[in-house]
């Protein structure tokens, strides 16, 4: 058994090494723009997409060529419904990402988990509300290498799952559920620092 364990040690020690002896950056730096599109249960009039614009930015710290670990924070902007006040979101999560590098370009996957804060601005004299909730953002997405410093997101696909609770709120008769499925995408520039 001691046996088997020293070689298992041993084959994971080869390929760590390996994977840590490629040109990788320490750090990558990511800034850019996002595009939300809010699971509003709904609520909204049919014909009405609530989609929220806004940015996206991500520190992600590389263990070796394959894992990294992410920081990811984000903020979108945009209405309910055409009536309603401008409402925003904002997501701060992070986790694990696995990267498949190449000489041109990089693909990768992340599981992230965080918080979910989100304020409804409501009609004019009306109090917002505001909530924050457990998320995830389970996605991936392509960066495009421009040089040694610099690569272009050129696509980062998210669902992403908030656990805002309004199972105690009925509209039309039915109750809301107790969590929403949202999806968004980014792009952007990254920035590497230094190598492994």
């Amino acid at each position: 058994m001691r046996k088997l364990v020293s070689v298992g040690i041993l084959i994971l020690g080869l390929f760590l090494a390996a994977a840590a002896a490629d040109d990788t950056p320490m750090v990558e730096v990511f800034g850019g723009f996002s595009y939300l599109h809010v699971d509003t249960m709904g609520l909204v009039n049919q014909g009405f997409k609530a989609n929220y614009a806004g940015w996206d930015s991500e520190f992600q710290f590389n263990v070796n060529k394959l894992l990294g670990i992410t920081a990811d924070i984000g903020g979108n902007y945009g209405r309910l419904e055409p009536n309603i006040p401008n409402s925003h979101t904002y997501t701060y999560v992070f986790g694990p990402t696995f990267s498949i590098r190449r000489e041109r370009a990089t693909v990768f996957a992340h599981t992230l988990f965080g918080e979910n804060s989100a304020t409804l601005k409501t009609a004019a004299g009306a109090p917002s509300l505001s909530d924050s909730a457990f998320t995830m953002a389970w996605g991936g997405g392509l960066d495009l290498k421009l040089s040694n410093r610099f690569a272009l997101r050129l696509g980062q696909l998210d669902w992403v799952y908030t656990r805002h609770n309004l199972s105690m709120v009925v509209v039309n008769g039915d109750q809301l559920k107790d969590h929403q499925n949202n999806i968004r995408y980014t792009g952007g520039i990254t920035i590497n620092f230094g190598s492994r």
